[in-house]
């Protein structure tokens, strides 16, 4: 426990400074909750899993350094995934509707300040979250700094609408070599297109999806627990 509570105190004053040390230690463990591995589930209950998941990952480090495995290949397309229309939309949204909650607050506060009385039609101005989504999609400026993530479709021809909806689009920058990400990876046959891909800088890091390539969009319930099945089939141990 006094392990603990120094390491909670050590994060608080990282990610609080300054504050009391109630809410520092609040702070960090809401912290430790919420943005360390959330995918993991972001309960307090969780904790003793994640501890499990940093341990082997730094396990396998240790095993890496000591040449006793072969570290990530990061150009496997097992380690890659494409984040579709839906996953942009998500990361606009939530940066638009925080803009509006940003607003709300302002307007409720400058009302107040004026000895105003609350209005939720003044307060609430939709066109705050409206306006945000339609700059974006207008522009193809996106949240994180990212251009070009919406265009218009090429309407050549066929082939060419085709080839422009299934485009796959890398976040590295075109400045630099990155040989292999350019290159061909093993695994990207009947996944990528191993041909069409543009000349110039933009060479091998602007791709296209095969033609019977489907992207998965996750498990169901029923398919998740088979999965769990075979797992416990091949002796896998489970953590709970």
């Amino acid at each position: 426990e006094y392990f603990r509570m120094a390491a909670i105190k050590y994060i608080g004053n990282r990610v609080a400074k300054g504050m009391t040390e109630e809410y520092r230690i609040k702070r960090a463990e809401d912290v430790i909750d919420r943005y360390l591995l959330p995918h993991m589930g972001t309960e307090p209950e969780r904790c003793f899993d994640k501890a499990i998941y940093l341990a082997e990952m730094t396990e396998m480090l240790l095993e890496v350094i000591e040449e006793k495995r072969e570290p990530h290949d990061k150009d496997h397309y097992t380690n890659k995934r494409l984040r579709v229309s839906g996953d942009l939309m998500e990361d606009l949204f939530r940066v638009a509707f925080s803009s509006l909650t940003r607003d709300m607050s302002y307007q409720l506060e400058r009302s107040l300040s004026r000895g105003k009385e609350l209005s939720i039609k003044q307060a609430v101005r939709s066109d705050v979250l409206t306006e945000n989504i339609k700059h974006a999609i207008a522009t193809g400026n996106w949240v994180g700094g990212r251009a070009g993530v919406s265009q218009l479709l090429d309407r050549v021809s066929y082939m060419a609408t085709l080839s422009h909806l299934r485009r796959v689009v890398s976040p590295l920058t075109r400045s630099q070599p990155h040989f292999e990400a350019r290159d061909l990876h093993p695994t990207q046959f009947g996944k990528i297109c191993p041909n069409e891909t543009p000349e110039g800088p933009n060479c091998g890091l602007v791709k296209n999806l095969a033609l019977m390539c489907k992207i998965s969009e996750g498990f169901e319930d029923e398919e998740d627990q088979k999965l769990v099945n075979i797992i416990r089939d091949m002796d896998v141990e489970m953590i709970d």
